[in-house]
């Protein structure tokens, strides 16, 4: 049976290997336990692996049965559990120490304990200098989180490669390798020039792994020209990487080289059609402000939906939706009953909801089913204007209906009714207009942190004490909204979100507002809807939907008043902000 089982495992046939093991369990439960939770960890069934690590360990607790138990431990999210293990068994300084000092590097990094990950790769790297892939790892620790320590680990390992190669040149390092003596002469000749072969290795390694990081780190921390420069002279050897190109187009897109960036994307797309090259494409496309690009654009957006089935209601309705539309276009939804589901955030709802105005001029009936924290606002809303006969066939759900025509995806309304770019700000959205308040000091809202863009690609959040800083000596009323953090407000500024459960409590909340400060998010959405004098506080680098970087507007909302914060432009904040409320001097 011994035999039999660890021939089904180092076969592959983990299925068998697990069922076997779980049989022999009696008769040698060492050598079961070993194998059952080795084939149930391959097949991905953690939960039961970790239940044989733990009686393994317990049998025979080894350096090895502790890595493994850690390593489950890992897998069900234990994280403190596979530290604490992990940090004993180091302790022991047995032959496995290195394994499991690599393995707490790990853990340390995906549990965002850094300066740890960071010392404990470079311990494992002084025991193994000329270890590529371990540098590989360092210098990556902060590659999300701190761009420039991340840039400076970069540099380091530059510079360690670009010595390491002068040592082999000079014949000063040599990498040790056991080869048989080769009777054929192109095999001795190629022996004999290994070590320009590791040059080339190495050089390549360079070229295609952790230059087009540096390059990427100098874009982050927008060192736009030595970015460009770089990303420029490794083109030739990246010719064949896919993320290479996507990378250099959106450093290219942020310089104002909009061409150069689409090139670079397709030339992404046809080495890879991957969702991600498509849709940021698309965000490029619809960024310009172009009706053609937005034609273009429009039609790549759906690939958002790779990333979306969670989200999705139904990929089978979708597809069906899909299929009809190719067939016959928007003539496929007329006179029919139409589910449209949100698929993405709530700012993507509140955005995209204008688009339902078209809609209910095609479709007999709208059933609308935004995000059960909407559903009171829209309703409410609905019924209001219903009473007016706008959107008279629109009806707001809160659940899925059992029967309708087509279910659509509201992100994916400017396709498939074929919504032009020049309609969008003309098209009425199912949210009305707050009158304007008659506050004798004005209030300002303020929304400066979103989890949700937590290291995100694109910067959005900002530090409270920023706001509250260039805001000081206005004569007015400040109101937080901010969700999502525990922070100690000063007492002259009112926490209204305190008084929020839905979105339905923050619109009736913002009916006394005279201008929002707000970052890219849901709020600032609800109160461009509301008509509510907003400024949108934006980083240098920003998303699609607020226009071009160089000149950014919004043709969702025409009335945003976009600021790009940068160390010459703080000081015009508070400027922006009288002049919007019509206190300037």
């Amino acid at each position: 049976m011994f035999d039999k089982i660890a021939y089904c495992y180092f076969n592959g046939n983990y299925e068998k290997a697990l069922s076997l093991s779980e049989n022999f369990l009696q008769d040698n439960a060492k050598f079961a336990l070993k194998y059952a939770m080795l084939s149930s960890f391959k097949l991905s069934l953690f939960e039961r692996s970790l239940y044989y690590a733990k009686e393994l360990f317990a049998l025979d607790p080894t350096s090895f049965n502790a890595l493994m138990l850690a390593s489950n431990y890992t897998k069900n999210q234990m994280f403190n559990e596979a530290l604490d293990l992990l940090q004993q068994s180091l302790a022991k300084d047995d032959d496995l120490r290195d394994e499991i000092s690599l393995e707490l590097a790990f853990l340390y990094k995906s549990t965002n304990k850094l300066e740890e990950a960071e010392s404990t790769f470079k311990d494992l790297i002084q025991r193994d200098l000329y270890n590529l892939d371990l540098w590989k790892h360092y210098v990556e620790v902060y590659f999300m989180h701190d761009f420039q320590k991340a840039l400076l680990a970069h540099e380091e390992l530059c510079s360690f490669i670009y010595s390491m190669i002068e040592d082999l040149k000079k014949g000063l390092l040599t990498k040790q390798v056991t080869t048989p003596v080769q009777s054929n002469l192109q095999d001795r000749l190629s022996n004999s020039t290994k070590e320009n072969l590791d040059i080339v290795e190495i050089q390549d390694f360079l070229n295609t792994k952790i230059l087009p990081q540096k390059a990427y780190l100098l874009f982050k921390l927008l060192k736009i020209p030595e970015s460009l420069e770089l990303f420029q002279s490794l083109s030739q050897t990246n010719q064949n990487h896919a993320q290479f190109w996507q990378n250099y187009a959106k450093v290219l897109e942020f310089s104002g080289n909009y061409q150069g960036a689409y090139d670079a994307y397709q030339n992404a797309l046809n080495l890879h059609r991957h969702a991600t090259y498509q849709f940021d494409l698309a965000y490029l496309l619809m960024r310009m402000g172009v009706s053609e690009n937005f034609e273009e654009g429009k039609k790549l957006y759906e690939s958002r939906l790779f990333y979306a089935h969670n989200e999705t209601f139904s990929t089978f309705h979708y597809n069906e939706s899909i299929k009809a539309f190719n067939n016959s276009g928007v003539d496929a939804f007329r006179d029919k009953e139409i589910l449209v589901f949100c698929e993405q955030g709530f700012g993507d709802t509140i955005m995209y909801c204008r688009c339902l105005e078209k809609l209910c001029k095609i479709a007999s009936k709208v059933l609308f089913a935004p995000q059960s924290a909407m559903y009171e606002m829209f309703k409410n809303q609905v019924e209001l204007l219903n009473k007016k006969n706008a959107f008279k066939n629109l009806k707001v759900l809160q659940d899925f209906p059992t029967s309708f025509d087509y279910a659509l995806p509201i992100c994916s309304l400017p396709l498939l009714i074929d919504i032009k770019f020049d309609e969008i700000p003309k098209l009425k959205t199912p949210i009305i207009p707050l009158k304007k308040p008659q506050n004798k000091k004005k209030k300002i809202g303020i929304y400066y942190f979103t989890p949700n863009a937590v290291n995100s690609d694109v910067s959005r959040n900002f530090e409270f004490e920023f706001l509250f800083s260039a805001l000081e000596g206005l004569d007015c009323k400040l109101v937080s909204f901010q969700m999502g953090i525990n922070e100690n407000l000063p007492k002259s500024v009112e926490d209204r979100a305190k008084k929020i459960e839905n979105w339905d409590d923050t619109l009736k909340n913002l009916a006394d507002i005279d201008c929002m400060i707000s970052i890219d998010s849901a709020i600032t959405h609800l109160t461009l809807a509301l008509d509510i004098p907003t400024i949108v506080l934006l980083h240098p680098r920003f998303d699609w939907r607020w226009g071009k970087f160089e000149d950014p507007k919004s043709y969702f909302w025409p009335k945003a008043k976009c600021f790009i914060l940068k160390e010459d432009t703080k000081k015009d904040l508070k400027p922006l902000v009288e002049k919007t409320l019509g206190i300037a001097d």
